[in-house]
């Protein structure tokens, strides 16, 4: 299973999770925040018992992937992004992070949201501790 860990509390990752289910059509990813039950136990089972809320994890075949890793692996797993994602990654990591970061850190201030994101049923099968 291919689950996105993301934070459940920040608009702007709602945003992205949100992105990511409109475009998944095969439903390759199941979701879970990184404040759930499902979550914690997740990362905790797979190295990474304290989690930062700025940061986006992707497990992946057993792996996990961190930040700008993450983000363009689920970007390569959406139909028209493949190609751009592939050739993101070839970008040393130190500069993709660099400008995660920098995305991270003004994430609030980028989406000033405060409605709650409610899947619907057939989404709600894909959410972790749902």
């Amino acid at each position: 299973m291919t689950v996105v860990l993301y934070d459940g509390e920040c608009s702007f990752c709602s945003a992205v999770v949100q992105f990511v289910l409109r475009r998944d059509d095969d439903a390759i990813f199941h979701f879970a925040s990184i404040q759930s039950e499902a979550g914690r136990e997740l990362l905790a089972n797979h190295g990474v018992p304290s989690p930062s809320m700025d940061t986006m994890y992707l497990l992946e075949g057993g792996r996990i992937h961190e930040r700008s890793t993450a983000a363009l692996r689920i970007a390569k797993g959406l139909p028209g992004y493949r190609s751009v994602a592939g050739v993101c990654l070839w970008i040393p990591r130190f500069l993709r992070d660099f400008c995660y970061r920098v995305i991270a850190h003004n994430r609030h201030r980028i989406l000033r949201q405060n409605q709650c994101f409610l899947p619907n049923e057939d989404e709600k099968k894909r959410f972790l501790g749902l």
